[in-house]
Formats: C-alpha cells, sequence, structure tokens
C-alpha cells in the first residue's frame, strides 16, 4: 500500500504538460488527492471554475470577499406571477441555480416610497410621496442616503438609468420615469448625482457596459431599466429578455468573476395599493452563492439596505438597523 502510493505520488511530483499556474494548479489539485487517499481519508478533487450563463453562481470557495453590490430594480409585480411563470425564463434560471428569497416584502404602495426606503431606510409613505411625484419642491429630501454615506467613506456609487435623457435628470420623459431613479430625490448629494447618475446604455456601449468591462469598481451600482424593460408597463417576458441581454456582460465582468460583485434584483412592489406590505420576487447572484439556496426569512426593502451596508461596511440607516440581513443566507 505504502509503496503503491509513493509510486503514485512521484508520478504526480514529475514534469507534466502545460506552463504556469494552470499547471501548477493542476499539480496541487492531484497532490491533495493523492495526499487524501494515503491517509484513507475521502477528498474531493479541488477544482476552480468561472461563473458561466450556464453556472452564474457558486464557483467560488473559501471565505466570501463580497464589498459591492448592483442592484437591479424591477417593477410591479409579486412574487407568484414572476416566479413559476414560463414568461420569466432566465429569472426563474437564476432562482433555481443562485438565490431565492420566498418571504421579502414590499414595505407599502406606490412605488417611490419603497425606492426611498431601501435607498435611505426611512417610511416615505405619505403626501406628497405617495402619489409618485416628480423630484421637484417638497418632494425631495435632505435625508441621509446610502449614496451619501458611501461618498462620505471615500466610496463610489453610481446609477444607471435606461432611456434617461442625461445624467441625474429629474424629469420623467418617455420612457424613463424619474420615480424609478431613487438619487435624484436628495438633494444632498446632487453634485455627485449629476457625475455618477448616468444613462444606462446598450450592452454594446454606455455606462454599465463600460464599468462593467473596466471599471470604476463603486461600491452600489444600481440599475433601473425604462418602463418598457421592468415589467410596469411592458410584460414579463421582455423584462426577462432585457435581463437575458445583459447577464453574460455582468457574469464576465472582472468584479463578479473575482467574487467581489453581488447581483441584487428586486421588485419594488407586488399587487395591490394603498399603505400595506406586499410579496414580491427577491432573487440573489454571487460567485459565493450555493446554487438553489432558498431564504425563508422574512426581508424587506430595509432588509436590502441593510445587507448592502454591512457589505460596504457602512453604518445601518433608519429601519434597517432593525431588518433582517440576508448577507449569511446567500453566502456573501
Amino acid at each position: 500500500m505504502a509503496a503503491g502510493f509513493a509510486v503514485g505520488l512521484a508520478s504526480l511530483l514529475a514534469p507534466m504538460g502545460g506552463t504556469g499556474s494552470a499547471a501548477a494548479g493542476g499539480t496541487a489539485a492531484r497532490l491533495e488527492a493523492a495526499l487524501a487517499v494515503g491517509s484513507g481519508k475521502a477528498m474531493p478533487l479541488v477544482t476552480s471554475s468561472v461563473p458561466t450563463v450556464t453556472r452564474p453562481c457558486g464557483t467560488a470557495r473559501g471565505r466570501p470577499k463580497v464589498d459591492e453590490v448592483l442592484l437591479i430594480w424591477e417593477e410591479n409585480h409579486s412574487y407568484g406571477s414572476v416566479i413559476g411563470s414560463p414568461e420569466a425564463h432566465e429569472i426563474n434560471r437564476l432562482a433555481q441555480r443562485c438565490g431565492l428569497a420566498t418571504h421579502y416584502e414590499a414595505v407599502t404602495h406606490p412605488s417611490l416610497p419603497n425606492y426611498m426606503a431601501m435607498t435611505s431606510g426611512l417610511p416615505f409613505a405619505y403626501p406628497p410621496w405617495d402619489g409618485d411625484c416628480e423630484p421637484q419642491g417638497n418632494c425631495t429630501t435632505r435625508a441621509a442616503s446610502v449614496f451619501g454615506e458611501l461618498a462620505a467613506a471615500g466610496k463610489q456609487w453610481r446609477s444607471y438609468a435606461e432611456s434617461m435623457p442625461a445624467n441625474c435628470s429629474r424629469t420623467t420623459k418617455g420612457t424613463y420615469a424619474a420615480r424609478h431613479n431613487p438619487a435624484v430625490y436628495y438633494t444632498s448629494i446632487r453634485s455627485q448625482c449629476l457625475a455618477w447618475d448616468q444613462p444606462l446604455g446598450t450592452t454594446r456601449q454606455g455606462a454599465l457596459h463600460e464599468a462593467l468591462a473596466h471599471g470604476p469598481a463603486a461600491a452600489l451600482s444600481t440599475v433601473t431599466p425604462d418602463v418598457d424593460d421592468d415589467m410596469h408597463d411592458g410584460t414579463v417576458g421582455q423584462a426577462d429578455s432585457w435581463l437575458a441581454g445583459w447577464l453574460p456582460e455582468i457574469l464576465a465582468s472582472p468584479s463578479y468573476r473575482s467574487g467581489r460583485l453581488a447581483v441584487v434584483i428586486a421588485w419594488d412592489e407586488g399587487f395591490g395599493s394603498g399603505n400595506v406590505p406586499s410579496s414580491a420576487p427577491l432573487v440573489i447572484m454571487s460567485a459565493y452563492t450555493h446554487p438553489g439556496t432558498r431564504a425563508s426569512l422574512a426581508l424587506n426593502d430595509y432588509s436590502v439596505l441593510r445587507s448592502i451596508c454591512e457589505l460596504a461596511g457602512l453604518r445601518q440607516l433608519g429601519l434597517a438597523s432593525r431588518a433582517t440581513s440576508f448577507v449569511g443566507a446567500f453566502n456573501l
């Protein structure tokens, strides 16, 4: 037994085809397996992999090192109208191969108070906010926000809004809805907004395309599809196709491949009206997230904020301090 093991070990240490780290990595993996056999212990062969469209999550090993979040907002659909829907093929595939929160709730209706809650930790379910007002006059706020907290900590943020005519646009126009772009409502970050709240562009060119490929590595990036592509006016299938178009770029980005970037796909609200919670989907992706993870924790808008602040090393804002984090549940 010992002689046979020695021969096997010698063969592993012999020169191998290939050069550089790939060959060294292969030798190390085989050596580890041989040592396990020699000691009588079962040990799986360690291999490395990178995220792909077919395997978007669970490719990274070791202690998670996520410190960046890409938050993609979708609109106005309850959990059961998306999860399990044949129109949402890509979203359901991600939910199956990455992570899904099964008990996530938007805190109120309509859209704007949820976006504000998710970025400030404060309730905005009162006039004029509950009328989805434009960011003018008394429909702006100096409240602290995750955007301002990031900048104060020396970190960067970005917001990318599809069909927005210019940076930090405060006027709804065409298929761009200002109420779905919360950064434009915070007056204390106006100068940052003018620089960092940008038109999305396309999968071939533009701000998000460049950021995914080359940086900057922002601690938080929010993505606002236009009302045709976020399920607000368009169909579930249309939004699903839009997301599928961006997925290869996200997975190929250096930040995602390195394990630093987590992707959060959140719906602003489910069906219904009035100041009551609604069930909505929440899908989480990262290289460290175990495929098929299901979290039954009671989560809401404030949980999203809490988790972002936790990953970025920020203080907790408002009601986020009482909310449940999903960082551990999805191995971020």
